[in-house]
C-alpha cells in the first residue's frame, strides 16, 4: 500500500478530457516500481480505448480515447491498491465545437506594450477545457508566445512583441477557433489617424 501511495499522476486529462480525441496524462512512478503491476480502469458512459507507453525513466504515458462525453472515474492501482488520489473524477466534453465557443478571454486584449510581457487569461473551466490550446502570432516583427497552466485551471497566454504595428493572433483548441482568437495589435498612429479595424473584429489592441 505504501508503494502505491507514492505514485502520482500529472496532466490535465486526468480531470478533464474530450470525446473522440486523444487525452493524455503521465503516471509518475518511484525507483524500483514494477510498472507491469499497474492497472487502469474507467467508470463512465463509455469504455475508452487505452494505450500505455513505458518511458526510459520508468514513468508511464497514458493515452485514452472515450467515445462519448460525460462524467468518468479513472481508477489507477498498483499491486491491487489505489495510487495517490485515485479514483480521479474526469469530465469528458462531448460536443467540442460548441464548448470551445463558451471559453472566456480576458486581460491584455485591448492594450499591449511593445518589449514587455503582456498576458491574456483563457477560462474554459465551465466546459472542462484546461489545456490543449495552440496560438500563432503574425505581424511585422518576431514575437514570443508562452502558455502557463494555472492552479485554478485557467490558462495564461503571454505575448511579447518587439515592434508596434498590426498583428494577428490566432487561438485554437484542436482545429476549432477560440472566440476572440483573432486579435489585432496596433500602434498609436494606426489607432488615432491611420488605418481602421475590420468591422466586427473581436479585439483591437493598442501596442505602444
Amino acid at each position: 500500500m505504501d508503494e502505491a501511495y507514492h505514485i502520482r499522476c500529472y496532466g490535465t486529462a486526468i480531470n478533464n478530457g474530450f470525446a473522440e480525441g486523444p487525452n493524455k496524462f503521465l503516471i509518475l512512478t518511484e525507483p524500483g516500481n514494477d510498472v507491469t503491476q499497474l492497472q487502469i480502469g474507467f467508470e463512465g458512459p463509455s469504455s475508452p480505448d487505452v494505450k500505455l507507453v513505458t518511458l526510459s525513466n520508468n514513468n508511464v504515458n497514458v493515452t485514452f480515447v472515450p467515445i462519448v462525453g460525460g462524467d468518468y472515474r479513472i481508477h489507477i492501482l498498483y499491486k491491487g491498491h489505489h495510487i495517490y488520489a485515485s479514483p480521479f473524477k474526469c469530465k469528458i466534453v462531448g460536443d467540442v465545437a460548441s464548448n470551445v465557443k463558451k471559453m472566456v478571454c480576458g486581460g491584455a486584449t485591448t492594450k499591449g506594450k511593445v518589449g514587455q510581457d503582456n498576458s491574456i487569461t483563457l477560462d474554459g473551466r465551465k466546459v472542462g477545457i484546461s489545456g490543449g490550446l495552440s496560438a500563432r502570432l503574425v505581424g511585422p516583427a518576431m514575437s514570443t508566445l508562452t502558455f502557463l497552466y494555472n492552479e485554478d485551471a485557467t490558462i495564461t497566454l503571454g505575448y511579447n512583441v518587439t515592434r508596434p504595428g498590426l498583428y494577428k493572433l490566432f487561438l485554437k483548441f484542436q482545429h476549432f477557433s477560440v472566440p476572440g482568437g483573432y486579435l489585432k495589435l496596433l500602434n498609436k498612429w494606426e489607432i488615432n489617424g491611420g488605418t481602421h479595424l475590420f468591422p466586427g473584429s473581436p479585439f483591437s489592441i493598442l501596442c505602444t
